[in-house]
């Protein structure tokens, strides 16, 4: 009589504990399951031995994400409160945004601001109401073409991967072409270096689109069978949103607040004063953003690995892993987002820089803010890009934000399976997306801008740079809670499972088996220690 083995709680019978070798011949392993061996000792009535310790990398015996049969549990870690320092500082933030906002909403509700929408001369020299609610339009404007990309992606999964690769790129060209003809030289030379890269890629990762169709169709068939995936993607679009509307009725009240020429009731006349509060409010955003998009990225990749592990459906797996996104898990959730939220901080900064020096007709500063600002995108990148698998383990098994990091990185190098990550399609359509996203947000605010001539613009068409760069990033950020938050973080997440154990995926979903095997053998070859 065989064994029924579950993970993640719950009911449903699960694939038995991974097998860190895989068969002496892939050719005798032709069943849906487990290697051979693995499938002689589950199968046929043995017990599997746990006497002695195995070493999986390093100096630990413990494996990373370890199954059920080894000390722990997965997918249901002890309780343990991880990172608390960071959730503290992250407690200490949030309440000093929730504090400045009360402060400057009701300076702001006392003020006689005329906020009409549409009228060709705003009252006011500064930014006021008709920017706030300019801006909650484009939050609308991003909810609702972040509802369009996530249903053109559930519906033509493979369509929606050549498309948006071939839309990016020319959009990287046509920016390109853009800044030439509005005479910005530097930035133009930049971004001309981007466009040829971005071209030649495009017909490079065009061979790689097949395999990440098949896995993209697979994630998706996941997701249909725990739909709580698009519910908790859903709920933290909508979370993102209303903090996104929030940030821009806090924005325009501290400006006219703290802005010298602003018309609130008890404006202070002090510019340091503004630009310390917009720095703090700026850096605020960018990591209660991150705590919130990740929160539903590690609640999501929770229901993913639920999913890989276990044959049958199991009920609650959303609760659980939401749970202790919410908890234990939260104060490492917030290290890894005060690491992207300083690198946006910083990236706001430089733009902000080359917009004066181009202002200002300073090439050289144009050029060296320009530069600046590309290499801090390029880590910020890269912390994305690593933050994601750390989050992935955070989500599995309840470490430490740095162990997970070390942990999961070791084990993706072991198995091979970085190659697949950084040939994989399916999350740069999702950025990509998000970046269309951004770029036709920031485009209605630019024509709502040009039908409604506030005065703020007629006075000063500077504040153009300063609108135009929210509304991008509100939505470039709405758009990413949709796309990291469901079907991206289930690819990562059977990444990160497919290196621990393939085999599971060879008994699921045999054809995408055979072509990662034929493209990648070292993903079925045993782990070397």
């Amino acid at each position: 009589m065989s064994q029924q083995y579950s993970y993640g709680g719950g009911g449903g019978a699960g694939y038995p504990p991974p097998q860190m070798q895989p068969p002496n011949s892939y050719a005798q392993a032709n069943y849906q399951g487990q290697p051979q061996g693995a499938q002689n000792q589950y199968y046929n009535g043995q017990q599997p031995h746990h006497n002695a310790p195995q070493q999986y990398y390093g100096n630990d015996y413990k494996q990373p994400l370890k199954p059920e049969g080894f000390e722990g549990e997965r997918l249901q870690p002890k309780p343990k409160f991880r990172d608390p320092i960071f959730l503290v500082l992250f407690l200490l933030v949030f309440a000093g945004f929730i504090a400045l906002s009360v402060i400057c909403l009701r300076s702001y509700s006392n003020a006689d601001v005329n906020v009409s929408i549409g009228r060709a001369n705003v009252a006011g020299s500064t930014l006021n109401g008709h920017t706030a609610i300019m801006f909650m339009i484009c939050c609308a404007v991003a909810l609702v073409l972040s509802f369009v990309y996530i249903l053109l992606v559930r519906t033509f999964p493979k369509i929606i991967l050549e498309a948006t690769l071939l839309l990016t790129t020319l959009s990287n060209v046509a920016f390109c072409v853009y800044l030439w003809v509005r005479g910005n030289t530097a930035a133009a030379i930049i971004f001309t270096i981007f466009a040829v890269l971005s071209v030649i890629a495009y017909f490079f990762m065009r061979k790689r689109i097949p395999l990440a169709k098949l896995i993209l169709v697979t994630v998706i068939r996941t997701a249909e069978q725990y739909k709580s995936v698009y519910v908790v993607a859903l709920g933290g679009l909508i979370v993102e949103t209303a903090f996104s509307a929030w940030t821009s009725w806090v924005v325009v009240a501290a400006y006219q607040r703290f802005e010298p020429s602003g018309q609130a009731a008890g404006s202070s006349s002090s510019n340091a004063s503004i630009i310390g509060i917009m720095v703090f409010i700026v850096f605020a955003y960018y990591w209660i953003s991150e705590v919130i998009k990740n929160i539903a990225f590690t609640t999501v990749a929770g229901i993913f690995g639920v999913a890989y592990y276990n044959a049958n459906k199991v009920a609650n797996a959303a609760w659980g892993a939401f749970r202790r996104s919410m908890t234990y898990s939260l104060g490492s959730i917030c290290f890894g987002s005060l690491i992207v939220a300083i690198l946006d901080l910083l990236r706001a900064l430089f733009n902000i820089l080359q917009s004066q020096a181009a202002s200002d007709g300073d090439m050289t500063g144009q050029i060296l803010a320009c530069v600046a600002g590309c290499c801090v995108s390029c880590i910020q990148g890269l912390v994305d890009y690593f933050n994601r698998y750390a989050y992935i383990n955070i989500a599995l098994y309840g470490n430490g934000y740095i162990t997970a990091a070390k942990e999961t990185w070791a084990l993706l190098k072991d198995r091979g399976i970085d190659a697949i990550i950084n040939d994989s399609l399916v999350n740069i359509v999702f950025n990509c997306g998000a970046f269309i996203i951004g770029l036709l947000t920031a485009l209605f605010a630019f024509i709502y801008e040009q039908l409604t001539n506030p005065r703020y613009l007629q006075n000063d068409a500077g504040y153009y740079s300063i609108v135009l760069l929210v509304a991008f990033g509100l939505g470039f950020n709405i758009a990413l809670s949709v796309g990291a938050g469901s079907i991206a973080s289930g690819v990562s997440t059977y990444f990160v499972a497919l290196a621990e154990d393939p085999y599971i995926l060879q008994g699921k979903n045999p054809e995408l088996f055979e072509m990662i095997r034929q493209q990648y053998p070292q993903v079925v070859q045993g782990v070397n220690h």
